[in-house]
């Protein structure tokens, strides 16, 4: 009686756990927008233009919906004192994020970005200002993914 029981559960249960298996969901971002994955923040490019008093920044952030994944916040900081904090509230392209600061900087000068994403990745960037082709060079590059 005992190995009929067993046979009986084993053949009702094998059919009703291949068909959960069969029906496993598939991520739809029309009905699930929340469970879209992410992309951290890759990279950050800095430019700094002596001429203009200009700081250029790009960052490299892939996004499958820039409208929800985006690059929300950037900091900027002379020398080690913040002088700016910027909001966005949605990215300029599916690839990536730029923007342009004003930015009164001399040779010598060390500028420093943060760039912060809405899903809790972020990036440090750091440029020297540079007198021979009024430019900058990179520093170093700091990443954070959460």
């Amino acid at each position: 009686m005992k190995k009929i029981m067993f046979l009986l559960f084993y053949l009702l249960l094998l059919p009703v756990s291949a068909g959960f298996a069969a029906d496993a969901p598939v991520f739809n971002p029309e009905k699930e927008p929340w469970k879209e994955p992410f992309f951290p923040i890759q990279s950050i490019t800095l430019t700094y233009d002596l001429a203009t008093a200009t700081l250029h920044v790009e960052a490299a952030h892939p996004s499958n919906n820039w409208e929800r994944d985006y690059v929300r916040m950037m900091t900027v900081s002379l020398n080690g004192q913040e002088v700016s904090t910027l909001n966005y509230y949605h990215q300029t392209s599916a690839k990536g994020f730029s923007d342009d600061v004003s930015l009164k900087a001399q040779v010598g000068d060390v500028i420093s970005v943060d760039v912060f994403c809405t899903q809790g990745s972020s990036m440090t960037q750091a440029i020297t200002v540079a007198a021979a082709d009024n430019s900058a060079t990179n520093d170093a590059t700091v990443n954070s993914a959460n």
